[in-house]
């Protein structure tokens, strides 16, 4: 099977009421599968909110608040009631949350939880963490990708996209789509925001460079709460500059695309840059600077040879 309906939700999350949450993505999903979705994602850290200061700034009383709701994965309520509304409506779903370590009761991740008709399919621990996440979080270190009825498909979350590594790793591992959770800042809700500029520039290249679907979803602004979140959540398609749906207002809602995804990727890799198809056409053995130790990437140090 291969015509798939896609959906990626801008929706608030509330930095202090976990419940309130759950109830939101459950709204969702329910309007998602009245629209026969099949697959669908939240944003960013949407079961657990993003932080009373938005992360630019360490915040103890955040860190503590999440070490106090964050849940297990898959084990944990949350999880076991997507898996519950995803069996019901035969649907895969994604959301970002904060995870609890099930092996050390002082460590967090920011985690994309993945299920499916079948059950808990997987997660994902957000690797790359911007300005002071990496203070509160401790991030992942692979890029898993998950069977589903539809193909393989690969998660990200949020400042991951700003390396183009990631979405290459998910395509030659053999990802047809790739579901982003996100919570983009906005601070002007402007169109001319220099974060507005990248988050529009981001990801239709990610999509375009390996000829694969995106589907991002990013948060939207708490009524009477600051504005400080893009929620320009979309759905992208394999060939260049192929916007399928997006919600093109800074206000809550769901982007959803039908498409044939086998149709539509082989366009991408026969037809759209005349029968160049990138991952092909990559010389890997070419690329060995990219591991190698580089002072100006400290996370490289441990490469430097004696």
């Amino acid at each position: 099977m291969t015509q798939m309906k896609l959906a990626a939700v801008s929706c608030p999350s509330n930095p202090r009421d976990k419940l309130a949450n759950v109830d939101k993505m459950i709204e969702w999903v329910e309007k998602a599968a009245a629209q026969g979705v099949d697959m669908m994602v939240f944003p960013e850290n949407h079961l657990t909110g993003t932080g009373t200061h938005f992360m630019n700034e360490f915040f103890p009383p955040d860190k503590l608040y999440w070490l106090d709701i964050a849940e297990l994965v898959p084990e944990g309520p949350t999880t076991q009631k997507m898996i519950e509304l995803a069996a019901k409506y035969h649907m895969y779903i994604a959301w970002g949350m904060t995870e609890k370590d099930p092996d050390r009761f002082d460590v967090i991740h920011n985690c994309c939880a993945f299920v499916g008709p079948e059950g808990f399919i997987g997660k994902y621990r957000k690797v790359h963490l911007p300005l002071a996440e990496r203070l509160v979080i401790t991030p992942g270190f692979d890029y898993p990708v998950f069977d589903t009825e539809f193909g393989k498909v690969g998660l990200m979350t949020c400042f991951d996209k700003m390396f183009p590594e990631v979405a290459r790793i998910y395509a030659i591992k053999g990802a047809n789509i790739i579901l982003c959770s996100t919570g983009w800042p906005n601070l002007t809700q402007s169109l001319d925001d220099p974060d507005h500029k990248a988050y529009v520039t981001i990801m239709p290249a990610r999509a375009a460079e390996n000829m694969i679907f995106i589907a991002e979803a990013t948060s939207s602004n708490m009524p009477g709460g600051p504005d400080i979140f893009e929620s320009h959540s979309w759905i992208l398609g394999p060939n260049p500059g192929q916007i399928l749906a997006q919600v093109d207002s800074f206000d809550e809602g769901m982007a959803v695309a039908e498409f044939d995804l086998e149709k539509e990727i082989i366009n991408a890799r026969v037809v759209s840059m005349g029968g160049s198809d990138i991952c092909r056409d990559r010389v890997p053995s070419t690329y060995g600077e990219l591991t190698k130790f580089n002072e100006y990437e400290p996370y490289s140090v441990g490469l430097k040879e004696d």
